[in-house]
């Protein structure tokens, strides 16, 4: 596709209403992990892709982050906790997990974000 893509804060037709799912998790600490993702956009070569995703309320914690992800919250808020940091994004914040960042994923509220993966 060479057409640019609308990204809608509330995903496609029904997603918002869509029952939630388990996610992929690293070492989940608390929590479920439960929500859904909906991919915009993918590019294999190199590992590219770009969506929303929306999630129940969980703890997770990363040794190794497996890619760089940009991100914006749209809903919600989440902590980022490492050795030497702590960080809270909320509604409105944009920024960037980069590959290999150890730490926690603390979200104590549903959230709901448009993301960019890259491998």
């Amino acid at each position: 596709m060479k057409n640019p893509i609308k990204f809608s804060a509330t995903g496609p037709a029904g997603w918002m209403e869509s029952a939630n799912v388990p996610l992929e998790t690293a070492r989940l600490i608390a929590g479920d992990a439960l929500g859904q993702d909906h991919i915009y956009f993918r590019r294999e070569t190199p590992g590219v892709r770009s969506g929303i995703w929306r999630a129940e309320p969980y703890t997770d914690f990363y040794e190794d982050y497996p890619c760089d992800e940009f991100m914006i919250v749209l809903e919600g808020s989440v902590t980022l906790e490492g050795d030497d940091f702590e960080e809270t994004y909320r509604k409105g914040d944009a920024f960037l997990v980069p590959k290999g960042f150890r730490g926690y994923w603390r979200q104590t509220e549903p959230m709901l974000k448009f993301y960019v993966m890259i491998d």
